[in-house]
């Protein structure tokens, strides 16, 4: 195979080939997800879903009757869950930190070198992808414990300023909240509903620039514990990031998009297909394992295109710090003249 070069990309040729990667190695990155995700999506719905309420196969039912059958799985779920202690402790601490800590990482790493070789013009191999991410096991379990801890800190540091920069703002006002939601007082309910309604698309702005600076800054630290066999990674992640958060905002806000407009409309696809059956719950995994893998390509071809810049950026620094050296002028010979 011939090696394609890769150059800096712009948002939307990233995502470009993201989408050609994909398709030219769909079983290899489908499989992965499948070898991953498959078992514990399985695990996890026969947890938190009563499933001996769901039919097989779809039902027919009328629009209303369908609606009532979507609640009435939701209420459901909710009474065997609430009747079901036992299998929420071990969802908890059994079925999140094995995807969290073991799953999420493993599939980001060979995704990684299944991208790399594939941009690189190499064999992708998936088992081969496999064991060289599970070298580095542990590694990435402690990294990623670390940088959980601090998002985990970050988001609960920024929420609860948030909570207090409103509060504080509304007493400086001088509104009471008695009055805002009592409905007492007219002016009062109109001007909690428009600080409500502030708030919250102030914190849903905030929230994506703020914690997610940090997100997308410390973010890339996998392929570093990865690759260059780094202990966290973090250090490096935030240099290496160094200058392109909005480019990278940018590319993560398309991808949220897209993401959610595809598997929303295949959720919606198969509700209307095949109602909340057994079948449908099984489709739904698939199409989880199926969306799962080219997040991944993009986040591997965000990092080679982040190595791609940072390294233009280390060489011309490079050569800026060279001294240039002024060429040394010969005096010309006169004709007839003898030099000794």
């Amino acid at each position: 195979m011939n090696q394609t070069p890769l150059a800096p990309m712009g948002v939307g040729k990233l995502l470009d080939r993201s989408f050609s990667l994909y398709r030219q190695h769909f079983g290899a990155f489908f499989l992965l997800a499948l070898l991953l995700f498959g078992p514990l999506l399985l695990l996890q719905n026969l947890l938190l879903m009563d499933l001996t309420s769901m039919p097989f196969l779809y039902q027919e039912t009328t629009q209303e009757e369908f609606l009532e059958s979507l609640a009435e799985r939701f209420t459901s779920s909710d009474a065997f869950l609430t009747e079901s202690i036992a299998l929420i402790l071990v969802y908890v601490f059994l079925i999140l930190p094995i995807t969290t800590l073991v799953c999420y990482p493993q599939l980001i790493g060979s995704g990684l070198l299944m991208t790399k070789a594939a941009v690189e013009g190499q064999p992708v191999g998936l088992m081969p992808s496999l064991r060289q991410s599970f070298r580095r096991f542990w590694p990435m379990v402690g990294s990623t414990i670390l940088y959980i801890l601090i998002m985990i800190g970050i988001f609960f540091a920024f929420t609860l300023f948030c909570v207090l920069f409103f509060v504080l703002c509304a007493v400086a006002i001088g509104v009471s909240f008695e009055g805002m939601f009592t409905g007492s007082d007219d002016i009062g309910s109109v001007f909690a509903i428009l600080l409500i309604l502030a708030a919250y698309f102030v914190f849903l702005v905030g929230i994506m620039l703020v914690p997610g600076f940090f997100i997308l800054r410390w973010g890339f630290y996998l392929p570093h514990v990865l690759l260059e066999d780094e202990g966290i990674g973090l250090g490096k992640s935030w240099r290496l990031t160094k200058g392109n958060f909005w480019r990278l905002f940018a590319l993560y806000f398309v991808l949220m998009v897209i993401y959610s407009t595809l598997s929303g409309g295949m959720q919606i696809m198969l509700a209307g297909a095949l109602g909340t059956s057994l079948v449908s719950s099984v489709l739904q995994i698939l199409i989880s394992c199926l969306l799962m893998p080219w997040m991944v390509i993009v986040y591997a071809l965000a990092y080679l295109d982040l190595r791609v810049r940072k390294e233009g950026t280390d060489l011309q620094a490079l050569l800026n710090q060279q001294p240039i050296e002024e060429p040394t002028t010969v005096p010309a010979q006169v004709p007839g003249e003898r030099h000794e």
